[in-house]
């Protein structure tokens, strides 16, 4: 940390995480889980039947103990499981399960929501606890609820159905379908549309008044949200930031959240340096640049 020139372990990850390909040859995220797939199956093809459970060794759980450390043991177990890799490789259907955990995939989250999963981060233990991202496409029918006080991302193609609650810290929409196929709870917290392109959300989208909707506007939709059910506003704040080399002009209309229907409003709205006027249609806001 001395070296690097950070004070905490927040700072550390993300130092280590900033060089380029040109000089890190493991900065490529995809390039790393092709390779690293390819070693654990000796570069061949399933010869079996693939389309059996996995069985999750018993205290392999431990292996994801300081990754996600946030999860409890059932909780990694469930991750282990999720990531395993099919059935049917050759030499790796020990009866055991050790021959098809992916550590890889499992230190990129949940790759399914079996049931429904609560995530509680405590920022103040640092490290993981206090800002994590998870890379895997969530599939399955459970219920996501963010609680707690950390920050958690979700990267993946995400197609689980249950819906998201966000209840505590921060959760952050990093893409386009982050956030599955399900209603979008905002009961408290903080939800940040990063996504570089439209966030879309499945059903409904639901922001109470003692929460905050931070939004990351860009290019290509980059930011905004667009929800297949209604959109229902019982105050809560409005945060609206703006990507690099995205900067909107004095007269300019910003359409940032639409919905099948829109009631309500939001209590508060910031964006940052410029004055807004807000419009709100039956399906849509609007923001004005005033200047």
């Amino acid at each position: 940390m001395a070296a690097a020139g950070v004070t905490t372990a927040e700072a550390l990850n993300a130092y280590a995480h900033s060089a380029d390909a040109s000089t890190d040859r493991f900065a490529d995220h995809a390039a790393n889980k092709t390779n690293y797939l390819r070693r654990l199956t000796y570069g061949l093809a399933p010869i079996g039947v693939t389309g059996k459970a996995a069985t999750v060794p018993k205290g392999a759980e431990a292996l994801l103990e300081t990754r996600l450390p946030y999860l409890d043991a059932d909780q990694r177990r469930v991750v282990l499981k999720s990531t395993a890799l099919p059935s049917g490789f050759p030499g790796l259907d020990d009866k055991e399960g050790w021959g098809r955990l992916n550590l890889f995939a499992a230190a990129d989250g949940y790759g399914g929501f079996s049931g429904d999963v609560t995530v509680t981060m405590d920022a103040s233990l640092g490290g993981f606890s206090a800002a994590d991202a998870w890379r895997n496409d969530i599939s399955g029918a459970g219920k996501l609820t963010k609680a707690g006080t950390g920050s958690l991302t979700l990267a993946g193609t995400n197609t689980y159905s249950g819906g998201t609650e966000v209840s505590g810290g921060s959760l952050v929409a990093g893409s386009a379908s982050a956030l599955g196929t399900g209603d979008v709870y905002l009961g408290a917290g903080k939800l940040v549309c990063s996504a570089s392109s439209m966030l879309s959300i499945g059903g409904a989208l639901s922001v109470l008044g003692s929460a905050n909707l931070t939004l990351q506007i860009g290019d290509a939709g980059a930011g905004r949200v667009s929800a297949g059910g209604k959109v229902t506003l019982t105050g809560g704040t409005l945060v609206v930031n703006f990507k690099p080399g995205f900067a909107p002009g004095a007269g300019d209309t910003l359409s940032v959240l639409k919905g099948a229907s829109l009631r309500g409003k939001f209590s508060t709205i910031s964006v940052t340096g410029y004055k807004v006027t807000p419009t709100y249609t039956p399906t849509e806001l609007l923001l004005h640049i005033d200047g």
